[in-house]
């Protein structure tokens, strides 16, 4: 993991939403309904997903966010870092690794800046 990721301030969303969408075809069919998935944590990196359902690590993904009450969906391209597993519970680690444009990332990190910084 480089510095960037490891230096990423996470913060906790308020009135979010994310929708994962796995890009692989050996995974894609398990999760065709959708999953019922919380978000943790956000930064400009990666989001902290909690999910009753594992996606594999390493599963590419189609993330949509939706950042405030009134928001458009942005729509990001990353994958599957880590996870973790507590109570049946999946913890999940996203990377955001490509940005439709300049101007999605700039609303993102406008969410961010009003929102209060976790540990």
């Amino acid at each position: 993991m480089d510095n960037d990721r490891r230096n990423s301030t996470r913060k906790e969303p308020t009135h979010s939403f994310i929708s994962l969408r796995p890009l692989d075809p050996k995974v894609w069919f398990r999760f065709w309904n959708g999953a019922d998935y919380s978000m943790k944590d956000i930064s400009m990196v990666g989001a902290g997903v909690v999910s009753n359902e594992k996606i594999p690590l390493g599963t590419p993904l189609s993330i949509d966010l939706r950042l405030g009450k009134d928001s458009s969906t942005i729509r990001i391209f990353g994958k599957v870092e880590w996870i973790t597993e507590d109570a049946g519970k999946f913890r999940t680690g996203v990377s955001f690794a490509w940005w439709k444009d300049d101007q999605d990332k700039q609303v993102v990190g406008e969410y961010l800046g009003k929102l209060v910084n976790i540990n």
